[in-house]
């Protein structure tokens, strides 16, 4: 009745097939006992399976595309006379990439089939570079590692680096220890000494800490006692940092950032663990994010763009006051043939050098709201809310039009109302992708969903705007 069953696992062909409905826990969890797993993860894996795919979700990864890409066929129940319809690449070409990253407009996905590669654990590195550093080692970090992303912390000269590479292929000028191959080479291995933190959990903390019950003492706030503080974990922390004082103040967000980059800075170091796990990660409480996508050079080129445009953007928040909150995360895909992908490399027929290793660089900005606890009223919230609306997201628009940036389609938010400050997305998405993609999605809407069955505000404003 959830459709979520996992229907078939073909270790011969290397693919899952599951329903729609199954989350991408379930799927790895039914995956593991045959060695198995997906090729990438999205950060969190309760996502169902359709809309991981139908919105373009996507990892890390320089040579890995977003998870679009992995799908081999699937079925899609239409309210047409067309009925139930099976699609692979070969059986309906261009259809089958409109409707596996479809937005739900084409027909309700039922089944998907997906690659799977084999299990594997992953080293992860963790480490905080200045801003120049991260610049500088940029090109090399992407071609060196599997998986890799950045987070900025604005108003601090800190990027925290987060690699993750196959135990096995691991490269030697990356984390571990280096030894003989016992074939005349080298190679790297992580022992138990590689591991081992350099500093305690305290002192990691420290900084946190610290400055928590720095506010509560200023508030005579007696709520939280040390046992309590002691046993809040990073994203704890930070939540209840940022809720004891006011979360659009800059000068509270800054205190804030501060120690988030002394705690990175103790916190660094490397750790093993299957990649199942290291590429999901806690994104802490309740949120607002808005990620945007753009192209980025080459995998073999990658071009300034990626960092020119965190440049564009942290001058602008920081030169303008805006109460950013860390982190600014930064990663990196190849791209997708799904013409409606924000990482779309176009028409497979017309590939080149180019399209088949294009980088895609995706930026995604955060304000976090307070629960319930510091917010009983829901004022704050509501607050926050628009200021991130109004002012933080168009901000990153602003500065990403000449980067011909795309949101995320699971981010994007449209308005037909010319007061609202997503007035003018609608028009801007059109002009992104061009009317030869707009035509054809609506060509397959006029034979799949010829009603409009399906349709919502979102496919409306950008598809059929009136």
């Amino acid at each position: 009745s959830n459709l979520d069953k996992i229907v078939e696992i073909n270790k011969k062909e290397m693919t899952v097939t599951v329903q729609a409905g199954a989350r991408v826990s379930q799927v790895l969890d039914a995956l593991r006992p045959h060695g198995l797993t997906l090729p990438n993860l999205a950060s969190i894996a309760e996502q169902q399976i359709g809309g991981f795919v139908s919105v373009g979700a996507h990892g890390t990864g320089a040579l890995i595309p977003p998870c679009d890409e992995f799908v081999t066929a699937l079925t899609i129940v239409t309210p047409s006379e067309n009925g139930v319809v099976k699609m692979t690449e070969a059986t309906h070409g261009q259809l089958f990439r409109l409707a596996r990253l479809g937005l739900g407009g084409l027909g309700i996905l039922s089944e998907v089939t997906l690659k799977v590669i084999p299990a594997h654990r992953l080293v992860e590195q963790t480490s905080v570079l200045s801003r120049s550093e991260a610049k500088k080692q940029l090109p090399t970090l992407l071609k060196r590692h599997k998986h890799i992303r950045y987070m900025w912390i604005p108003y601090e000269d800190c990027v925290v680096v987060v690699t993750n590479d196959d135990e096995n292929d691991l490269p030697l000028l990356g984390p571990g220890t280096e030894v003989s191959d016992g074939e005349g080479g080298r190679k790297k291995i992580v022992t138990a000494e590689d591991i081992r933190p350099k500093f305690s959990k305290d002192e990691q903390f420290a900084p946190l800490r610290d400055l928590l019950r720095k506010l509560l003492e200023s508030k005579n706030d007696t709520s939280l006692d040390d046992d309590t503080i002691n046993g809040m974990g990073f994203g704890d922390l930070r939540d209840v940092i940022l809720a004891s004082g006011n979360m659009l103040d800059p000068d509270h967000v800054k205190r804030c950032n501060q120690a988030e980059h002394k705690f990175w800075a103790k916190a660094g170091g490397i750790d093993l663990a299957p990649s199942d796990q290291k590429l999901q990660f806690d994104c802490g409480g309740q949120q607002w994010v808005y990620e945007v996508c753009f192209r980025s050079g080459t995998y073999g080129l990658p071009g300034t763009s990626s960092i020119d445009f965190m440049e564009d953007l942290l001058k602008e928040i920081e030169s303008s006051g805006l109460p950013a909150p860390a982190p600014i995360e930064q990663r990196w895909t190849s791209g997708s043939t799904s013409p409606l992908s924000p990482a779309s490399v176009g028409q497979t027929e017309n590939e080149s050098y180019d399209s088949k290793n294009a980088l895609f660089s995706w930026v995604g900005v955060i304000m976090y709201l307070p629960s319930e606890d510091f917010d009983p009223t829901g004022y704050r919230r509501q607050f926050i809310t628009d200021y991130f609306k109004d002012k933080y997201c168009k901000l990153v628009r602003r500065v990403g039009e000449k980067y011909d940036i795309m949101c995320h389609w699971a981010k994007l938010e449209v308005s037909d109302d010319p007061k609202d400050s997503n007035s003018e997305v609608a028009a801007s998405v059109r002009k992104h992708f061009g009317p030869t993609v707009i035509e054809a999605f609506n060509s397959a809407r006029d034979k799949y969903d010829p009603k409009r069955v399906l349709s919502s505000s979102v496919i409306d404003q950008v598809f059929d705007p009136k």
